[in-house]
């Protein structure tokens, strides 16, 4: 799989751990864009592409001129203990490194910002994304192992990665590719935990990705001892192995900030949706895998 990412990393630790399982899944990343694109944004993502030896991969700015910080937590931490610079330079404008990086698989961990971009110049070069957000109301397929009482009945709800970048989303929605969503309620059932972290501990790292990702998490369970929602990874392990997860089809419908799913109606295509997920599954991916 050649694969283009569309990251908000350097904010919630979710983004890091997804490149970090995807890179030792021997997944070919061609491009990273990351929203909006602060210079301490960019640089967590060159320093873990430096680690996964990735060097060479760009990284692009989805809002040129971004000057602010936004890294936290575990990130500055990891800059500070390897000695990495705290800011960087992006490698270009985001929809400019996305087009250099040719035909490919999109994932989208972040606001639609530079693939929004390079959509509104009439330029599609993926044929298939899979994004995490969206949203399956419970009435719409009754396969869900676990239900969390907060979605109960609902019939829509807002998403931050398809909110992030409204103008970017709908884009998205209306080029021609096949899309694929891990939607929001799906995600919020999964917790990587003390138990968890002793599992995946107590395997031995695959490469550099595994020590990275057991580092950050071990950083982060010291100051969150009821553990972290696993939602960019648990989407990463659903797009290379969907048989994980239970998938619905139709159409994301959107309405007042906040998104659903219901029947596609010419001439829209169906998308998929996460409706369900086999927990245990996804453990052993995540232990095994890195």
């Amino acid at each position: 799989m050649r694969l283009a990412i569309e990251t908000d990393i350097g904010r919630d630790p979710d983004d890091f751990f997804a490149l970090c399982y995807l890179a030792e899944a021997g997944v070919d990343i061609a491009a990273v864009t990351v929203s909006p694109g602060d210079p301490d944004q960019i640089s967590v993502a060159k320093f873990l592409l430096a680690e996964l030896g990735l060097g060479h991969v760009p990284v692009g700015q989805g809002k040129p001129g971004r000057d602010k910080s936004s890294a936290t937590g575990m990130h500055v931490e990891l800059l500070r203990r390897y000695k990495y610079p705290a800011r960087s330079k992006p490698d270009g404008v985001g929809a400019d490194v996305l087009a250099s990086a040719g035909e490919c698989d999109l994932f989208v961990i972040g606001p639609l910002t530079s693939v929004g971009a390079l959509l509104a110049r009439g330029s599609c070069p993926f044929k298939r994304a899979t994004m995490q957000g969206g949203f399956c109301p419970y009435d719409f397929c009754q396969t869900s192992i676990q239900r969390l009482e907060k979605f109960e009945g609902k019939k829509t709800c807002p998403t931050f990665n398809l909110n992030g970048d409204r103008k970017g989303a709908e884009l998205f929605m209306a080029a021609p590719i096949s899309r694929r969503f891990v939607s929001k309620n799906v995600c919020h059932t999964v917790v990587y935990d003390g138990e968890v972290h002793r599992l995946v501990m107590s395997k031995p790292p695959k490469g550099r990705g595994g020590q990275l990702l057991r580092e950050g998490m071990s950083l982060y369970l010291e100051g969150h001892s009821d553990g972290k929602k696993f939602h960019d990874p648990t989407a990463a392990a659903c797009m290379l192995h969907p048989e994980i997860a239970t998938w619905a089809r139709g159409r994301l419908v959107y309405g007042k900030g906040e998104w659903g799913f219901g029947v596609a109606h010419p001439p829209f295509p169906e998308d998929e949706i996460t409706v369900d997920l086999r927990h245990d599954a996804l453990w052993e991916l995540v232990a095994g895998g890195v």
